[in-house]
């Protein structure tokens, strides 16, 4: 009788398919482990029997019922990334969902689990069509690494035609698919805008397409969804805050109708989209640094203030490197009003880039870039420009320029297109240094205007709002290391909360009441298994003596974050009572999760 041969092609192959679908999903490490576990199991099931390529689905239902809420929690952690991805690419709003872990392990050994199972029971091409189809799936509605996503659907299709029984097909499909790869390179050519649009004879129009994606972290975005939400319901729309600002303002500036599809979104605009176009304000941004010193303390500022908070967080900061990089090679000063400092960022990048050398992409975002070091929030935007609309006010929208510009966020104001390139120095709104509306030397107007605008909403800068979101996530892969690892972590913990006892015992009176209120904040979340909630929400999900503590202590730490003065013994008592109260609460929450916190040195 013929000795049955087996393979390690298909195995390989069935691995790497799957690594990739996690990959998408999870991140690397996901992605590797299930690598691992399913080349592993492919290789038992051939080797030994189909039964083994239905043993991580079964470990993975048996540890969804044996763990039974860590299960729960897991799946609305995987549940709460897809919304999140879902929502953050069609630029919707996004609320988290409620009773999400750190991590997701079940799900992940789950869903090996049932690759495994149709592996074994119906080969290596029914898998291919499972990670093809929830790759393909997940890149549509959530995004993801292009990358992944090719490699995974381009492995599943080479799989389908040529398979992978023997180490020869396998490697023409691996083949395949690493040939494949360069396609997330290819980008199809851009059809010309259908349409036309109308307005005023002369006028010049920025129709925005898409704005840039914000850059924030997921508890960021959720904390900027709520802020949305709030302000729409209090009536404050982003897209019409010229109008809102004129009206604060008490000024009354000549508006014109812009007749254009929905889809596009003229600059200045001051009204809702209604029958079939929008109102906007030709001379707002060129006006705008006289508006701002008119405006006055009420409804507008204050809601302006909170929608500050977003903008900041989502389109005011770059990475620690980006930021040193910018400053040693283009250094503005950032204390400088605002209109000194947008003239010193239009000269460093008329310095760097010729208008011949570099499109309109390279301006905006190095227009940005330099922007956001200097602590102004700005974002590029692609669409549709008319340097001046043609006799008789109606153009085609494919004889306008596509290109990209930047758009800064003036507080209190909202947002402006600001030209960087000498091409487009008549178009831009904002004035250079020192000039009024008129050309008159105009000294101090920003200066004079920030401060009626700080005053009435205090600014809010990025660094304060990651400060606030700042968690420690618990890993559960630390059981399964040796006990020598398990002791450096020990180890690590104890200097860690050493460390922490060392803040809280600082001379400095400040240093030690945030990290009193900090601390225990951070300790309250573990309490609640909330994290990344605003103030206000976990004061109302804490109940009893933990929750009046901790807002007598937040009123403590607000005090001190709007004021000069170093916080008096009241204030200090009241931080540390919260901290004391906080760790109580954590260590009445039983012996495991004593334990785990010990080991990350919280206390």
């Amino acid at each position: 009788m013929e000795e049955k041969r087996t393979y390690i092609s298909a195995p390989v192959v069935f691995g790497v398919g799957t690594a990739l679908t996690v990959g998408i999903w999870g991140g690397l490490y996901a992605g590797a482990a299930a690598l691992f576990l399913c080349v592993l199991t492919a290789y038992l099931a051939e080797r030994l029997g189909r039964i083994w390529g239905f043993l991580p689905a079964l470990c993975g239902g048996l540890a969804a019922g044996i763990l039974h809420d860590r299960a729960r929690a897991e799946f609305a952690l995987c549940a709460d990334s897809a919304e999140y991805m879902y929502t953050i690419k069609r630029g919707l709003m996004y609320v988290p969902v409620a009773g999400a872990a750190d991590s997701a392990y079940i799900a992940v050994l789950i869903f090996c689990g049932i690759s495994c199972a149709v592996y074994s029971a119906a080969g290596v091409r029914a898998a291919a069509v499972l990670w093809g189809i929830a790759a393909a799936a997940g890149s549509v509605l959530f995004g993801g690494s292009s990358l992944l996503v090719c490699g995974a659907v381009a492995l599943a299709v080479s799989v389908l035609i040529l398979g992978a029984k023997d180490m020869r097909r396998a490697v023409l499909s691996l083949g395949a698919a690493v040939i494949a790869l360069p396609a997330v390179l290819i980008r199809l050519p851009e059809l010309p805008p259908a349409g036309e649009v109308s307005a005023a004879e002369g006028m010049t129009l920025y129709l925005a397409e898409s704005y840039e994606e914000p850059h924030c972290s997921k508890a960021q975005y959720a904390r900027g969804s709520a802020i949305m939400k709030t302000l729409r319901e209090a009536g404050f729309d982003e897209m019409t805050q010229k109008g809102q600002l004129m009206g604060s303002a008490g000024a009354v500036l000549p508006m014109e109708k812009v007749n254009v599809g929905e889809d596009l979104i003229p600059a200045g605009v001051c009204s809702e989209y209604t029958e079939g176009g929008y109102v906007v304000c030709p001379q707002a941004d060129k006006e705008i640094f006289r508006l701002m010193t008119q405006l006055k303390e009420g409804e507008y500022l204050d809601r302006e203030g909170l929608y500050r908070e977003y903008v900041y967080s989502a389109y005011g900061s770059l990475t620690a490197d980006e930021e040193e990089k910018l400053r040693e090679k283009y250094p503005v000063d950032g204390t400088q009003p605002l209109d000194v400092k947008l003239a010193a960022v239009r000269t460093a990048v008329r310095n760097e880039l010729s208008d011949k050398a570099a499109d309109s992409s390279d301006h905006a975002q190095l227009t940005v870039d330099i922007a956001r070091s200097c602590g102004i929030a700005a974002r590029t935007v692609k669409g549709i420009y008319f340097k001046s609309m043609p006799e008789g006010g109606k153009a085609r929208l494919a004889d306008g320029e596509q290109r990209e510009w930047a758009e800064v966020y003036i507080d209190g104001a909202g947002w402006s297109v600001f030209e960087a390139s000498r091409e487009y120095e008549e178009s831009s709104p904002l004035l250079p240094e020192g000039t009024s509306a008129d050309g008159e030397e105009s000294d101090g107007l920003t200066s004079s205007a920030e401060d009626i605008i700080y005053r009435s909403a205090p600014p809010r800068t990025a660094a304060e709002i990651r400060a606030e979101k700042e968690t420690t996530k618990t890993s559960g892969r630390l059981m399964l290391m040796p006990f020598g690892i398990l002791a450096a972590a020990l180890a690590a913990g104890r200097i860690r909360a050493a460390y922490r006892w060392s803040l809280r015992r600082k001379h400095d009176d400040t240093a030690a009441l945030k990290a009193d209120h900090f601390q225990g904040r951070q300790l309250m979340e573990e309490v609640l298994g909330l994290h990344g909630l605003p103030p206000e929400v976990l004061a109302e999900k804490a109940e009893g003596l933990l929750g009046t503590r901790f807002a007598e202590s937040e009123r403590a730490y607000e005090e001190l974050r709007f004021s000069d003065k170093a916080p008096d013994d009241k204030a200090l008592e009241k931080a540390k009572r919260f901290y004391e109260e906080a760790l109580r609460a954590s260590k009445k929450q039983g012996r495991i999760k004593s334990l785990i916190r010990r080991l990350r040195g919280l206390y």
